[in-house]
Protein backbone atom coordinates (compact mmCIF):
# COMPACT_ATOMS: atom_id res chain seq x y z
CA UNK A 1 0.00 0.00 0.00
CA UNK A 2 2.85 2.46 0.50
CA UNK A 3 4.27 1.55 -3.01
CA UNK A 4 0.94 2.78 -4.12
CA UNK A 5 1.21 5.99 -2.26
CA UNK A 6 4.46 6.64 -3.49
CA UNK A 7 3.67 6.23 -6.85
CA UNK A 8 0.96 8.98 -6.57
CA UNK A 9 3.35 10.86 -5.20
CA UNK A 10 5.30 10.61 -8.02
CA UNK A 11 2.72 11.40 -10.57
CA UNK A 12 1.11 14.33 -9.15
CA UNK A 13 4.49 15.97 -8.10
CA UNK A 14 5.45 14.90 -11.81
CA UNK A 15 2.54 17.13 -13.39
CA UNK A 16 3.06 19.89 -10.93
CA UNK A 17 6.73 20.13 -11.91
CA UNK A 18 6.12 19.61 -15.94
CA UNK A 19 2.98 21.58 -15.76
CA UNK A 20 2.55 23.68 -13.04
CA UNK A 21 -0.34 25.45 -14.69
CA UNK A 22 -2.17 22.72 -14.70
CA UNK A 23 -1.49 21.75 -11.38
CA UNK A 24 -2.66 25.44 -10.04
CA UNK A 25 -6.04 24.88 -12.00
CA UNK A 26 -6.32 21.64 -10.44
CA UNK A 27 -5.86 22.90 -6.92
CA UNK A 28 -6.94 26.77 -7.37
CA UNK A 29 -7.85 28.28 -10.98
CA UNK A 30 -11.02 26.29 -11.32
CA UNK A 31 -12.91 28.53 -8.67
CA UNK A 32 -12.73 31.57 -10.28
CA UNK A 33 -13.39 32.56 -13.80
CA UNK A 34 -10.66 34.29 -16.23
CA UNK A 35 -8.19 33.77 -13.08
CA UNK A 36 -4.23 33.68 -14.26
CA UNK A 37 -1.95 32.50 -11.84
CA UNK A 38 0.94 34.44 -10.92
CA UNK A 39 4.98 33.79 -11.16
CA UNK A 40 5.15 33.14 -7.60
CA UNK A 41 2.56 30.82 -7.70
CA UNK A 42 3.60 28.77 -10.48
CA UNK A 43 7.16 28.71 -9.34
CA UNK A 44 5.44 27.38 -5.72
CA UNK A 45 3.68 24.73 -7.89
CA UNK A 46 7.13 23.60 -9.43
CA UNK A 47 8.93 23.46 -6.99
CA UNK A 48 5.98 21.17 -4.57
CA UNK A 49 6.29 19.43 -7.79
CA UNK A 50 10.10 18.40 -7.51
CA UNK A 51 9.56 17.40 -3.69
CA UNK A 52 6.48 15.22 -4.35
CA UNK A 53 8.81 13.29 -6.57
CA UNK A 54 11.40 12.67 -4.31
CA UNK A 55 9.19 11.90 -1.39
CA UNK A 56 7.60 9.60 -3.82
CA UNK A 57 10.65 7.44 -4.51
CA UNK A 58 11.93 7.78 -0.97
CA UNK A 59 8.12 6.10 -0.08
CA UNK A 60 8.19 3.74 -2.76
CA UNK A 61 11.69 2.64 -2.21
CA UNK A 62 11.19 2.65 1.76
CA UNK A 63 8.45 0.36 0.84
CA UNK A 64 10.41 -2.09 -1.45
CA UNK A 65 13.06 -2.75 1.21
CA UNK A 66 10.64 -3.25 4.00
CA UNK A 67 9.36 -6.11 2.37
CA UNK A 68 12.63 -7.56 1.72
CA UNK A 69 13.09 -7.14 5.53
CA UNK A 70 10.00 -9.10 6.03
CA UNK A 71 10.53 -11.83 3.96
CA UNK A 72 13.90 -12.03 5.21
CA UNK A 73 13.05 -12.31 8.77
CA UNK A 74 13.20 -15.89 8.86
CA UNK A 75 16.52 -15.97 7.88
CA UNK A 76 17.74 -13.67 9.58
CA UNK A 77 16.10 -14.65 13.05
CA UNK A 78 18.10 -17.99 12.08
CA UNK A 79 21.06 -16.65 11.25
CA UNK A 80 20.85 -15.10 15.07
CA UNK A 81 20.51 -18.52 16.45
CA UNK A 82 23.06 -20.03 14.25
CA UNK A 83 26.12 -17.37 15.49
CA UNK A 84 25.34 -17.90 19.26
CA UNK A 85 23.67 -14.33 19.79
CA UNK A 86 21.13 -15.53 21.89
CA UNK A 87 21.40 -13.91 25.42
CA UNK A 88 18.61 -15.54 27.11
CA UNK A 89 15.03 -16.60 27.08
CA UNK A 90 12.51 -16.36 29.47
CA UNK A 91 9.23 -17.72 29.71
CA UNK A 92 5.88 -16.87 31.56
CA UNK A 93 3.22 -13.84 31.91
CA UNK A 94 3.34 -12.84 35.86
CA UNK A 95 6.36 -14.23 36.60
CA UNK A 96 9.06 -14.87 34.15
CA UNK A 97 11.39 -18.16 34.68
CA UNK A 98 15.01 -17.65 32.93
CA UNK A 99 15.96 -20.85 30.92
CA UNK A 100 19.17 -22.09 32.54
CA UNK A 101 22.51 -22.43 29.78
CA UNK A 102 21.74 -26.01 29.14
CA UNK A 103 17.69 -25.06 28.15
CA UNK A 104 18.35 -22.22 26.59
CA UNK A 105 21.29 -24.31 24.39
CA UNK A 106 18.76 -26.73 23.82
CA UNK A 107 15.73 -24.52 22.77
CA UNK A 108 17.99 -22.69 20.12
CA UNK A 109 18.89 -26.41 18.46
CA UNK A 110 15.45 -27.19 18.45
CA UNK A 111 14.14 -23.70 16.66
CA UNK A 112 17.37 -24.21 14.59
CA UNK A 113 16.57 -27.76 13.19
CA UNK A 114 12.51 -26.10 13.05
CA UNK A 115 11.21 -24.52 9.85
CA UNK A 116 9.04 -21.00 10.43
CA UNK A 117 6.15 -20.88 8.59
CA UNK A 118 4.26 -17.44 8.23
CA UNK A 119 0.84 -16.74 9.69
CA UNK A 120 -1.18 -13.75 9.04
CA UNK A 121 -1.38 -11.83 12.62
CA UNK A 122 -4.73 -10.34 11.68
CA UNK A 123 -6.19 -13.17 13.92
CA UNK A 124 -4.27 -13.45 16.61
CA UNK A 125 -5.53 -13.53 20.61
CA UNK A 126 -4.55 -15.14 23.44
CA UNK A 127 -2.26 -18.01 24.13
CA UNK A 128 -1.41 -20.50 27.11
CA UNK A 129 1.98 -19.05 27.89
CA UNK A 130 4.19 -16.29 26.40
CA UNK A 131 8.04 -15.14 27.06
CA UNK A 132 10.78 -13.73 25.36
CA UNK A 133 14.24 -14.55 23.15
CA UNK A 134 16.72 -11.52 23.88
CA UNK A 135 19.47 -11.57 21.65
CA UNK A 136 23.19 -9.66 22.43
CA UNK A 137 22.34 -6.60 20.78
CA UNK A 138 19.52 -6.16 23.03
CA UNK A 139 16.60 -6.45 20.93
CA UNK A 140 14.08 -9.09 21.76
CA UNK A 141 10.88 -11.18 19.96
CA UNK A 142 8.28 -12.56 21.33
CA UNK A 143 7.44 -16.13 21.58
CA UNK A 144 3.90 -17.18 22.39
CA UNK A 145 2.92 -20.77 23.63
CA UNK A 146 0.27 -22.70 22.09
CA UNK A 147 -1.55 -19.74 20.88
CA UNK A 148 -4.09 -18.67 17.87
CA UNK A 149 -2.20 -21.55 15.84
CA UNK A 150 -2.05 -23.95 18.64
CA UNK A 151 1.52 -24.08 17.71
CA UNK A 152 4.59 -22.51 19.45
CA UNK A 153 4.92 -19.17 17.10
CA UNK A 154 7.58 -16.22 16.69
CA UNK A 155 5.73 -12.37 16.85
CA UNK A 156 8.47 -9.86 15.22
CA UNK A 157 7.57 -6.58 16.69
CA UNK A 158 7.49 -4.62 13.63
CA UNK A 159 6.13 -7.38 11.00
CA UNK A 160 2.47 -7.49 9.96
CA UNK A 161 3.49 -11.39 10.20
CA UNK A 162 3.82 -13.98 13.20
CA UNK A 163 5.94 -16.89 12.32
CA UNK A 164 5.13 -21.11 13.73
CA UNK A 165 7.68 -22.73 14.82
CA UNK A 166 7.16 -26.07 13.60
CA UNK A 167 8.89 -28.28 15.85
CA UNK A 168 7.00 -31.47 17.61
CA UNK A 169 10.61 -31.73 19.66
CA UNK A 170 10.42 -28.32 20.76
CA UNK A 171 6.02 -28.45 22.23
CA UNK A 172 6.82 -31.46 23.95
CA UNK A 173 9.65 -30.09 25.49
CA UNK A 174 7.63 -26.88 26.82
CA UNK A 175 5.31 -29.34 27.79
CA UNK A 176 7.01 -31.44 30.15
CA UNK A 177 8.90 -28.41 31.27
CA UNK A 178 7.17 -25.08 31.71
CA UNK A 179 3.61 -25.56 30.54
CA UNK A 180 1.87 -24.79 34.32
CA UNK A 181 4.41 -22.31 34.91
Amino acid sequence: MTGFIGFLFIISGLIAAISPYSAWYLSYGWRFKDAEPSELALSTERIVGIVLVIAGFITVISSCSAGSADRNWPDQFKEKLAAGEVQEISIGFVTPVTLTTEETTEVVRMMEEAELIPMDSSNVYGANNSGFIKFTNQTTVEIEFFGNSGRIELHPNHMDKIYIIDSEDLEKWYTANYSNK
